[in-house]
């Protein structure tokens, strides 16, 4: 038997927007944990599809906590662009709306400084920075170029979350081959920074990257997974404002997968 339910628009429009989100997302976290200093597309890629993800996931908790309590009416396009594409707002709105649910997501200023330092740069790509490359050619131009951005975050990461023995082994491993190979090598490379890379740096770069990245995928999870729970506690109030079906799906469906679980997330190389 084929049930066929009559669902108002706000649900289908909500339920795409959920499999929208679901796939930035996940294309954001898989492309982050692949991106090192030799693919520096990726890097770009993860920026793009996480600072999308996460602002629409944002702003849809915004939209559905309306809708809950101002009698099934939707912001206004005029109250939503007063966000902008600032996803710090949007963040520190939803953290007001998750302390008056009873629901613990953590205010910006209580996330460790990476964390802090991985949502001004999503909240600046969102912005203004995703076009630093073609502004940056005019020499006026004053901007923070999100790739170095996004490699101070990685020598943070290195740091305080990669082992020393890991590091030390990369740094030893490069080392023994650009002595064997340096008489023989021209190496024409450039660090996130756009600074000349050495064979040596060039060979240790790669595995560095890499090991930084799980760790960076986990700062992203661990400050999503709060969002889940509190997207599961708005999604809730649909069968809670008495109307013949629900006007909105269950939104933490979609991203059900963000799990702070740290062994299988620093495992994980493809998302969902």
């Amino acid at each position: 038997m084929t049930y066929r339910a009559n669902l108002p628009p706000s649900f289908l429009l909500l339920e795409q927007e959920g499999f929208l989100i679901s796939s930035c997302l996940g294309s954001g976290l898989t492309d982050l944990r692949s991106a090192h200093v030799h693919n520096k597309g990726a890097f770009y890629s993860s920026l793009f599809n996480l600072s999308i993800g996460i602002e629409r996931l944002l702003k849809a908790l915004v939209i559905i906590e309306h809708i809950a309590t101002n009698n099934l009416a939707v912001p206004t396009k005029k109250q939503l662009k007063s966000y902008g594409h600032n996803i710090e707002e949007l963040y520190d709105q939803c953290v007001k709306i998750a302390d008056a649910r009873g629901v613990a997501v953590p205010a910006r200023n209580s996330l460790n400084p990476i964390q802090k330092e991985i949502i001004s740069l999503l909240s600046d790509f969102a912005q203004t920075t995703r076009y630093h490359n073609l502004d940056a050619l005019n020499p006026s131009h004053v901007g923070r170029d999100p790739l170095d951005y996004w490699g101070q975050i990685v020598m943070a990461i290195l740091e305080k979350d990669v082992p020393k023995s890991q590091k030390e082994k990369i740094l030893i491993q490069s080392n023994v081959v650009a002595s064997a190979i340096d008489d023989i090598t021209v190496t024409i490379m450039h660090g996130l920074d756009k600074t000349p890379l050495s064979t040596e740096e060039a060979l240790a770069l790669q595995g560095l990257h890499d090991q930084a990245a799980k760790y960076a995928v986990l700062h992203v999870v661990k400050m999503l997974a709060p969002l889940r729970e509190l997207t599961s506690e708005l999604s809730h109030l649909a069968y809670t404002l008495n109307t013949p079906e629900p006007v909105f799906p269950q939104m933490q469906e979609f991203i059900q997968w963000l799990w702070d679980d740290r062994q299988y997330v620093l495992r994980k190389k493809r998302w969902p």
